[in-house]
């Protein structure tokens, strides 16, 4: 990107009142707390479905090549053909795909995941159609329930994959179902077994070297023996793990749009679902459901934080803007910037009052808040 474009496009951000602002040295720090957890020789995968967990995938993917980061993995072939349109050369993983989409996986140099018998049937066919060496990953369910074989699968899966001469496993991996939870940690530790028992049963099939992974983050801190060659970072990389050693990259930022004082008995918001008590100072905040907060955080649930006072939402949060109240402010102008959640207050303590984790802010956040990367 040539200086002239790249002062455009930092002059059109600030024309944005909402914006995700995302900090590329926090992302930095983060990478290298996961690489210090791991051997050297342990591959990262990083984690970029549902747009990098609404923090922007294009954007991030291309910052994490430039770190590092070995491998790249999304939920269905549309991330993955994105990622390729926009330069990204890297390996990407896809983790669920579909039946329909092995085609156009295979003809964008994708790498799909295999986890049922009527899927490595698909990719057989798809094989014998193009032609040439397919490489891709095979899911084992040890106890997720969700996605992949099941033990008494493994035995056709293997007489399967090697009656097919262009068809390479590049990896087999399996999924922690409860990796933070301590009270947990015998179940993480059955899956564990049940993993090195298939991957021994792999090992002792295949002549050509294979690689395992089975941890996330949480299981890349709480049970580092299972590392194996890789594992797939997608929280430690965007929220870090509420430490001194790392912070989530992104701050939600939002300005106050407009400021009215309104008279003790007049109402609020649709259904009139608040009323005030007493003559308030309120202001309109362009962020709504359609933006990717929930109609459910009014109420005073949720708030933003201005100079480290909270200002609560009052009444419903509407498609496009939620009412908050200013009462307690002095000198405060329309214009002036709010926050939810970044360096005024962490994104966990939202979390936690609203009993939610924080996939279920960041990975619903709409594509028209602008992604800006400082």
């Amino acid at each position: 990107m040539n200086h002239f474009v790249k002062n455009v496009i930092m002059i059109l951000d600030k024309h944005f009142s909402t914006r995700l602002e995302l900090n590329e040295n926090i992302l930095k720090k983060n990478i290298e707390f996961l690489r210090k957890k791991v051997s050297s020789q342990t591959e990262i995968i990083a984690v970029l479905k549902a747009n990098a967990y609404g923090f922007g995938d294009i954007l991030l993917a291309k910052k994490m090549i430039k770190q590092g980061i070995e491998h790249i993995a999304v939920a269905d072939f549309e991330e993955g053909i994105r990622l390729r349109r926009n330069g990204i050369r890297k390996s990407i993983i896809i983790m669920y795909p579909g039946l329909n989409s092995l085609g156009p996986i295979i003809k964008n140099n994708l790498e799909p995941t295999i986890y049922s018998l009527e899927m490595l049937n698909m990719l057989i066919f798809q094989a014998k159609k193009y032609k040439k060496n397919i490489f891709f990953h095979l899911k084992i369910d040890t106890g997720m329930s969700r996605y992949g074989f099941l033990q008494d699968e493994i035995t056709e899966v293997i007489i399967k994959i090697k009656s097919q001469k262009n068809l390479k496993i590049k990896s087999i991996f399996s999924h922690f179902s409860s990796s933070k939870r301590k009270d947990h940690k015998l179940f993480s530790m059955s899956q564990i077994e049940k993993f090195k028992f298939q991957k021994k049963i792999f090992e002792d099939s295949f002549s050509h070297k294979i690689k395992f992974h089975i941890s996330n983050s949480y299981g890349l801190l709480n049970f580092p023996d299972a590392n194996f060659d890789m594992v797939r970072i997608g929280f430690g990389l965007y929220y870090g793990f509420n430490n001194k050693q790392t912070n989530c990259i992104g701050e939600l930022k939002s300005s106050i749009a407009q400021i009215k004082l309104i008279k003790k008995g007049e109402s609020i918001g649709y259904n009139r679902c608040f009323i005030a008590k007493k003559d308030m100072k309120i202001g309109i905040i362009p962020i709504g459901y359609a933006d990717g907060l929930r109609r459910s955080w009014g109420y005073q649930k949720l708030s933003f934080v201005i100079n480290k006072q909270n200002l609560p939402i009052l009444g419903e949060i509407s498609m496009d803007s939620c009412i908050v109240d200013l009462t307690n402010l002095t000198n405060i102008t329309a214009g002036e910037e709010v926050v939810l959640f970044g360096k005024s207050r962490s994104i966990f303590d939202i979390c936690d009052k609203l009993n939610i984790i924080p996939y279920e802010i960041t990975a619903a956040l709409s594509k028209r808040i602008r992604r800006v990367l400082s």
